[in-house]
């Protein structure tokens, strides 16, 4: 174990970083088997992509397949598994989501999704929310503020990024207790397009519907509903990272399945292949934008 972290240590880059000095040898499920000859249960599933565990055996057998059949097309051809993984989240996305781009992490699908926005609206301000994580890309930090250390030194960001306080109700931005609350952290929404980034000119929103790294913080469902309606009725687009808590992690596909709204676009990636790189962007084809005025009724 010694000698592995020694030379990793030394040959790879301090920029990634790895929370224990355990070196694994293999995992299956929640366990984690290391070369101290202890085993370990995996409560953090792997950075949130083993949503079913380390090394499924569906999976795995599915990837011995795809590997001997094909490796890479890239834009050469098509192949039916591509087509088939289209047809299975245009059944579990919400209501509206059917055209898929397909790559690698789910940093450079949140990168699309800004591209997509800013190219289908003509405008070029995009507004996050403090305590976002939403990747490591300079695009993607750029919108992230969870933690400062993504940020410093690597300077100037993306231009026309505004951040506004998320609903973080145990650690009110602004104060206050919920039952006493009338959701006024939603005013600095409306203050920002006021003062800062008028809707003329904002592409997008681009939230967690329940933000990760930041805290792990579950929003009311009412201001996420007001979130909706502000952007159908200014024309903004919403654009809602389930990187993390898509793919069944909430106990629905996708955790906006909670609030009873459904995105213009969203990003999935980490447990949608279990962890292997692939990452999908999901949006409302142009021109045939679902009409979203009217909120969906929360599943019980």
């Amino acid at each position: 174990m010694e000698d592995v972290v020694g030379k990793a240590e030394k040959l790879i880059s301090p920029a990634y970083h790895w929370s224990t000095k355990l070196v694994a040898k293999r995992a299956e499920g929640v366990y984690v088997d290391c070369t101290d000859g202890n085993r370990y249960v995996d409560f953090t599933c792997g950075i949130a992509v083993s949503n079913i565990g380390h090394c499924p055996p569906k999976v795995v057998e599915a990837a011995k397949a795809q590997l001997e059949r094909l490796i890479h097309s890239g834009g050469s051809f098509l192949y039916e598994s591509v087509v088939a993984l289209a047809e299975k989240l245009q059944e579990i996305t919400p209501e509206g989501i059917d055209s898929f781009f397909f790559s690698n992490a789910g940093a450079e699908v949140v990168e699309g999704a800004v591209k997509l926005a800013r190219y289908v609206s003509g405008k070029q301000n995009i507004i996050a929310f403090t305590g976002a994580f939403h990747g490591r890309t300079l695009g993607a930090i750029s919108l992230t503020s969870s933690n400062a250390k993504y940020r410093k030194h690597y300077g100037p960001f993306l231009g026309s990024i505004y951040h506004v306080p998320y609903p973080y109700c145990y650690r009110c931005p602004l104060g206050l207790k919920r039952d006493g609350c009338a959701l006024e952290c939603f005013n600095l929404i409306e203050y920002t397009l006021e003062r800062l980034s008028p809707p003329e000119d904002t592409a997008a929103f681009i939230i967690e519907p329940i933000q990760g790294e930041g805290g792990y913080v579950v929003p009311p469902a009412e201001y996420l509903q007001n979130l909706r309606k502000l952007c159908d009725d200014t024309g903004i687009l919403l654009i809602l990272d389930e990187v993390q808590t898509g793919m069944g992690r909430t106990c629905r596909w996708f955790a906006c399945d909670h609030f009873g709204i459904a995105p213009d676009t969203m990003t999935i990636a980490k447990a949608l292949a279990s962890g292997m790189p692939l990452s999908a962007l999901g949006a409302v084809p142009k021109g045939s934008h679902a009409n979203h005025l009217q909120v969906l009724p929360i599943p019980v």
